[in-house]
């Protein structure tokens, strides 16, 4: 498969050249603007064809990764009744950690980061609980240990979330987010594996 893709983003390249020459050539012999358009459709195919094979690539350097491999097995916990001005002065602006789990009585209920908080009017800060601004559990959706890692990152995209909860038996594993798979996608490409 990879090398067909190879063959197909080549054959995809090679289309948009040919557009952006020939609308070159057609704008600069008389045809206007339907030259200039034809440029510009070219430039949208190499761009198309570049960005489906970086895509591909991603894929591939992801295949065969499980999410408990490189999922965070320890967190920040943070109690639910925390107020906002507590957490952000007293967890947030003092630790390089961006996700923390929330806790009410020794359970799980739910995940907050710096997007959450971001949206409240910082004079609310004191008046509010983590709790009111959290994301539940039941909002968020989980993956299991075994979740592939392109399917966290499909959900991830989906969801417009930089983390999710990796739960199993309804207890909380860990916590897989966008930077660990950022991270093992550099480390395989400075290795080229």
């Amino acid at each position: 498969a990879s090398r067909a893709t190879r063959v197909a983003t080549a054959i995809g390249q090679l289309v948009a050249f040919a557009f952006i020459i020939i609308g070159l050539f057609r704008f600069f012999n008389g045809a206007g603007f339907a030259g200039l358009w034809m440029t510009f459709i070219g430039w949208f195919l190499l761009d198309a064809a570049r960005s489906t094979y970086a895509q591909f690539e991603t894929i591939e350097r992801l295949r065969g990764v499980r999410v408990r491999d490189i999922m965070a097995g320890d967190w920040a916990i943070v109690d639910a009744k925390t107020s906002l001005q507590t957490f952000v002065h007293d967890h947030l602006l003092k630790s390089a950690k961006r996700c923390f789990v929330v806790e009410e009585k020794g359970h799980v209920v739910g995940i907050v980061t710096p997007h959450e908080v971001k949206d409240v009017d910082r004079e609310k800060w004191s008046q509010l609980t983590v709790a009111e601004v959290m994301l539940s559990l039941e909002k968020l959706h989980a993956v299991k240990p075994a979740t592939s890692l392109t399917e966290a990152l499909e959900t991830m995209g989906r969801e417009d979330i930089n983390q999710l909860p990796v739960m199993s038996n309804g207890h909380l594993d860990g916590i897989i987010s966008r930077s660990h798979i950022l991270r093992l996608l550099q480390t395989r490409a400075e290795l080229q594996v």
